[in-house]
Parts: C-alpha cells; structure tokens; sequence
C-alpha cells in the first residue's frame, strides 16, 4: 500500500512540473488556457519590476550603484505579496479600476496639452513625504536669504499671494551634503528650498512694479503643531490663504511654488546659451470651476511659449487620483500650482527662470488691469 502510494505522489510531482513547464514555455497565441489578464498587469507593476531588478542587483554591480542613484529601494513584503496576489497597488484605489476598466490605466496620469510633452515619461513626480521628525529638529539660518533682505515693497495693495503647500522641497544642489539623494531632497531652510524660489520670483515682481505677497511659513513646524500631517498641507495653506484674502481685498493671483522630482534632463533647458529650470503648470481637475484655472494656465504657457520656447513643459490636468485634485484652485480664477524646476537645478538655473516667470506674470496682469479699465469706461 505504501509502495502505491508513493507511485502515485511520484506521478502527481511529474504532472505538477508538466503543468508548470507548460505555463512557463508555452505562448499566449499557441495556448489561451494559460492567459490571463492579471499576470499581464504584474509584468507592468512598478513595484513587482522594482523588486525584480533589486534581485538581479545582488549580482550585477553596475545595476545595483545605477538603482541607488535612482533611489529604488526594496519594498516591504506585505506591500510586495499584496499586489502579487491581488494586482492591485497598495494605497493606489485607481489600481482596482484599471484592472477591470480597459483604458483606464492609460488615463490615470493625467493630461498633457497644448502638444507639449508627448512622453508620458516626462510628467511631473511627486517627492515621497519627507521625514517630519528630521525635519523638525533641523537648525534655522540665522541669516535670511539675499532676496527676502532686498525685499521691502508695501503690500498693503499687493494683489499676487506666493506660497508653498510643500514648502520643505529643496534642491540637491542647494542642500550642503552632497551625498543626499532625490528622495532625500528636503530642509526646511529658505535658503535650499522652494521658498528661496519664490523670494526670488518676488523680487522680481516688485523690480517690475508688481506688489506681491511672499508666505516663507515653516510649514513643516506649523503642521507639527496643529497635530497635522502630510496629507493637511493644502488644508494648512488654505487657511494662509483665505487670512491673506481677508486682509488684502485686491488678491487675485494665487501661486503656489513646487518642485518636481523629476531629473536634470527633463527640468531643464538651455536658451541662448543660458540654462533655465524649466516649468510645469498644474490644474487640478476635483472642482467645479477649473476650467478657469486650466484657461488662465493656458494663457500663462502660452505667454511664457512666445518668449523662450520649450521653458514650459506644458500643462498637466490632476484628478484626485494623484492627489489633493483642487489644489486651493477654487480661491479663484487665478490660482495656479507651478513646478518650478526640478531636484537637480542650481540657484542660477532657477533664478533665470524666475526672471522670466515675473515677466511673464507682470504683463498678464497688467494685461487684466487693462481689460478692467476698459470695462470700466
């Protein structure tokens, strides 16, 4: 009895193999029992391809320093099992759709206008949230930045709020430890980060007769202390932003500087011999009103398009899918979220940008004034 059975586990193990042989060599078009959908989704999971390439790290140096400097880091295995098993990402809902609506996934990205970037590849990235707690703990410059010192325009009567939802974002060659990698692209000094961007921007604003007011809030410490998080920032900057409103009547532009965490091939470009940061502008699509935002996006891209082409990467549309979704753009018709640059521009290639983002800013809204005198008479 016993020698039976182990005739018959013996010819099971052979089966079993069989069956998997079969799986792994036999095509799609030669065999449709072996197809299914979701092991297509898993060949394209970021997560599932980033793993693999890890593994193959271990024995392939040149692959493993090339994973490093790109930030690819093993995920956790629950996350890992998780979307093996299921097909679906982790903390992305949108996932679970895509797998059931054909189509979808390719229109979860958002969309780019105007004919700008035709490679998907190319769309802004977000940085991962940063350490809090590390951030917390970093020592403040005594000094302030040589913008914020220039700065002594009135604006009583300013009429454009510069802010940063993520004011942490800085950029590498700013920070002073040059061993930092993308994802570790944060400070909570003015100097390194995307407030220095906007001191700059508003320098140049008031150079042109543009009153503007410039947030340089803490963001990261006064999150900490309304016991907030990651996910409050536009929260938190909706509140700066309606006080500014109830203390200057006359604000209409509402611009909230960011950095993608894009690399130097895509964020940056050369004109005339001079290097600029190039821009992205973002609307977010979760209101009811954005059409407004996405023509007074259109308008500024195209401005900026007329005077150095190729500075603006175009206009990307964002759902609630990869984000917030609003953005604060339902403050007003003017309010617009703006890459500026990315993780790897230096302090001249952002400064030339900002000079060529108040241009392009004073003469549109001299523009508006124009058209309300008009109206007027």
């Amino acid at each position: 009895m016993k020698i039976k059975h182990h005739i018959l586990a013996y010819f099971i193990c052979v089966f079993l193999i069989f069956v998997l042989i079969s799986f792994i060599s036999v095509s799609k078009s030669q065999n449709g029992l072996f197809h299914f959908d979701t092991i297509n989704e898993l060949t394209e999971s970021d997560l599932i391809s980033e793993s693999l390439l890890l593994l193959m790290s271990s024995e392939v140096p040149r692959l493993k320093g090339n994973l490093y400097e790109n930030d690819i880091k093993m995920p956790d295995f629950s996350s890992l099992l998780f979307e093996f098993t299921s097909g679906i990402t982790p903390k992305r809902f949108t996932s679970l759709i895509e797998l059931e609506l054909p189509g979808k996934k390719s229109l979860s990205n958002g969309v780019y206008l105007a004919g700008k970037e035709s490679d998907l590849t190319a769309a802004p990235i977000e940085s991962p949230p940063p350490d809090f707690e590390k951030l917390l703990k970093e020592e403040q410059p005594g000094e302030q930045s040589e913008q914020e010192e220039e700065s002594s325009q009135d604006t009583s009567d300013a009429d454009i709020f510069i802010y940063h939802s993520h004011a942490w974002e800085a950029y590498l060659p700013l920070l002073d430890d040059a061993d930092k990698k993308p994802s570790e692209a944060s400070t909570t000094n003015h100097n390194q980060n995307v407030v220095n961007v906007g001191a700059m921007l508003t320098e140049q604003l008031e150079r042109r007769g543009v009153n503007a007011i410039h947030d340089k809030t803490n963001v990261t410490a006064s999150l900490h202390e309304k016991g907030w998080g990651y996910s409050d920032s536009y929260k938190f900057s909706r509140q700066s932003i309606e006080e500014v409103m109830s203390n200057n009547g006359n604000i209409t532009y509402f611009i909230d500087i960011h950095r993608d965490a894009q690399r130097k091939d895509e964020t940056t470009i050369t004109i005339d011999g001079e290097d600029y940061a190039r821009i992205y502008f973002i609307v977010g699509l979760e209101h009811e009103d954005y059409g407004e935002n996405l023509a007074f996006a259109k308008e500024l891209d195209g401005l900026v398009e007329n005077k150095y082409p190729g500075l603006s990467k175009g206009i990307y549309e964002k759902d609630k899918s990869e984000g917030n979704g609003i953005y604060n753009q339902d403050i007003s018709a003017q309010s617009i979220l703006i890459e500026f640059g990315g993780v790897d521009n230096t302090r001249e290639e952002l400064k030339n940008t900002s000079e060529v983002l108040a241009e392009v800013i004073s003469e549109h809204q001299k523009g508006d004034a124009m058209k309300v005198n008009n109206t007027g008479d």
